[in-house]
């Protein structure tokens, strides 16, 4: 008994049993989604702190198409020989990739075999558009 109570007064035990604790509390705090919130905001604060120095990187190209460009073609949606002919100078300048987010689910004449054309001689173009 004397030994039960020497050992239970020993620094190591008490601090394992506090670590223990103290851990399965906020692992079952944290499965309980209790902890969620802090996490959230400690972490929009860390985000907040780093530094912006890099900028944008300059080997990204983004080319949209605005209203402005819509007016002086005259057209919507822009037809498949104005897009082969887009892609066409992209091409030239050889970039590694080109990825397009348009949404066509059909041919816009004229030039459908020329912009299909273009998709099978650069393989290299992710396209997040339909085209019929």
């Amino acid at each position: 008994m004397r030994s039960a109570l020497k050992f239970s007064r020993s620094p190591l035990l008490v601090s394992i049993l506090v670590v223990l604790s103290i851990a399965l509390g906020v692992i079952g705090l944290r499965g309980l989604g209790v902890l969620e919130p802090l996490e959230l905001v400690a972490y929009d604060w860390c985000i907040r702190l780093r530094p912006d120095a890099t900028g944008p990187d300059p080997r990204i190209v983004l080319i949209t198409i605005s209203e402005d460009d819509i007016r002086k073609q005259g057209r919507w949606p822009l037809t498949d020989q104005t897009l082969a002919e887009a892609l066409e100078i992209l091409i030239r300048y050889l970039p590694r990739s080109i990825a397009i987010d348009l949404y066509r689910d059909i041919p816009v004449p004229p030039g459908h075999n020329r912009l299909n054309g273009i998709f099978e001689e650069f393989p290299h173009h992710s396209d997040d558009e339909t085209f019929g």
